[in-house]
């Protein structure tokens, strides 16, 4: 009899632990960077025993358009999705130079309403064009040294 009782009250305080755990967000990284053509996971963790919702919005000018509720996306992009694996990740495929900038993830729970941000940074075309341009720079040095082995190797021939 004694057993039960300890169990029940053991029970009960652990219980009592997980209602008042302390309600958090974690952003493992608020910069985020992604090349145009990519995909990006902006991610946010949140550490709650009553989690009512997880949402998603993005900030434009300075109104925050809300991406998605929950599992839910609401965007009528049809590049995003809500992975809800250790977290909540939002997918964006196919980055575009438009979807640079501000991200809020935001988890309301009884009593709280929690929120991170995330930036965005997209690399575009300037950043390929500068490897091609080095690669073509490169080719460029490649054939003038072909030539002066020639020039060389023709002047020790005469």
């Amino acid at each position: 009899m004694e057993l039960n009782i300890l169990g029940i009250i053991t029970f009960e305080l652990l219980m009592t632990a997980i209602r008042v755990a302390p309600t958090s967000l974690d952003i493992p990284a608020n910069k985020v960077s992604s090349i145009v053509g990519g995909t990006v996971s902006l991610r946010c963790a949140v550490i709650s025993s009553d989690i009512r919702t997880v949402t998603w919005r993005r900030k434009i000018d300075t109104f925050m358009y809300p991406l998605s509720v929950g599992r839910n996306v609401y965007s009528t992009d049809s590049r995003l999705s809500v992975k809800a694996k250790h977290g909540w990740a939002l997918v964006i495929k196919d980055v575009t130079q438009d979807d640079e900038g501000e991200y809020e993830c935001q988890a309301k729970s009884k009593g709280s309403n929690l929120k991170g941000l995330v930036l965005l940074k997209v690399k575009g075309a300037e950043s390929r064009q500068e490897g091609v341009l080095s690669h073509s720079y490169r080719s460029f040095i490649d054939i003038l040294c072909i030539i002066m082995a020639l020039f060389v190797h023709l002047q020790y021939m005469f």
